[in-house]
């Protein structure tokens, strides 16, 4: 109030010095000026005062106006991300949808990849179970393959034996004195037996004999197997081995012995049974049947080791 009240008093006094133009009046109004002047530096604080008012007032607006423009933004991006979180939602669904469609044609196709596969297993099962009694006919129509070629076998050879014996009957035509045996040769029946001088191995023997025109003995009957045993003294090679399968004894016709029902192993309380297949002369065992023994058991058969040297007996 006193500022104001200065700022009329010296106002009042320029006017009234104003009317007054004397030089005393003028020293004095100098005077006053000079005592007036910094007396509106007071109004001009006053005045700063005021402008910072507005100022503040001012800032507050805008601050006020910045802050519901954010709120504004804020309120837009808050519209957009809800906006954009129903879409993200729609398709969230949509997709879990689509993902349930797909899991259930995954299922469908795994239930009917299963059906497949039972169905294959069965398949196969019945496959395995048809091709049983097919392998079953393939081995019988082996055996029997190899029966027929047996068969054929001893059908020539009896046919080539009855050949010979017409010949020599022939030639005899009447004459008491024909042998029905080559020179060197012994017979019974319609065959002929040649008891060999020289002493060879069994494979070595079995040569010999098909050379002679025959092969080694092959023994079918008891009248056979005492003809051949009265024939000799010592040891002889027959037409017996186990070569292709130990323990499958087989005439060198390829005729199994267990066919002919006709063995006469040597055997002797007390004593290990023939066939033994001894091994400490020969590691690879005994494979070949020989009449008679180096102990003059001549009336039975012994196994011995193949490359055993002995004499042989042939027939044909």
């Amino acid at each position: 109030m006193d500022t104001y009240e200065n700022c009329d008093f010296s106002k009042r006094n320029n006017s009234e010095n104003r009317n007054s133009p004397t030089d005393e009046e003028t020293e004095d109004d100098y005077e006053n000026t000079q005592q007036w002047r910094p007396k509106p530096k007071q109004c001009t604080a006053s005045s700063v005062r005021f402008d910072y008012k507005i100022i503040i007032l001012v800032l507050g607006l805008l601050l006020m106006l910045g802050a519901l423009t954010s709120l504004c933004a804020i309120g837009i991006l808050y519209h957009r991300k809800v906006v954009s979180s129903e879409k993200l939602s729609e398709k969230y669904k949509n997709a879990t949808a689509t993902l349930m469609v797909l899991e259930d044609k995954a299922n469908e196709k795994e239930r009917m990849y299963e059906m497949q596969k039972v169905k294959h297993q069965e398949l196969v099962s019945t496959c395995n179970e048809t091709e049983r009694p097919y392998k079953e006919l393939k081995v019988k129509h082996h055996e029997l393959v190899s029966a027929c070629n047996e068969t054929e076998q001893l059908y020539e050879m009896m046919k080539m034996k009855y050949q010979q014996v017409h010949e020599r009957l022939s030639a005899c035509n009447g004459n008491q004195n024909c042998k029905p045996c080559e020179e060197g040769w012994k017979s019974l029946g319609l065959k002929c037996y040649h008891f060999s001088t020289e002493k060879l191995n069994w494979m070595q023997s079995r040569d010999y004999c098909v050379e002679k025109g025959g092969h080694l003995v092959i023994i079918t009957s008891q009248t056979e197997q005492d003809f051949v045993s009265s024939q000799i003294g010592e040891t002889h090679w027959i037409g017996l081995n186990d070569l292709e399968t130990e323990g499958k004894w087989m005439w060198v016709n390829n005729q199994p012995l267990k066919e002919t029902d006709v063995m006469f192993w040597y055997s002797a309380p007390g004593e290990q049974s023939e066939p033994d297949n001894w091994k400490r002369e020969d590691p690879s065992g005994e494979n070949c049947a020989a009449l008679g023994d180096a102990r003059g058991n001549i009336h039975k058969w012994f196994d011995a080791s193949c490359k055993k040297i002995k004499k042989c007996i042939c027939e044909k």
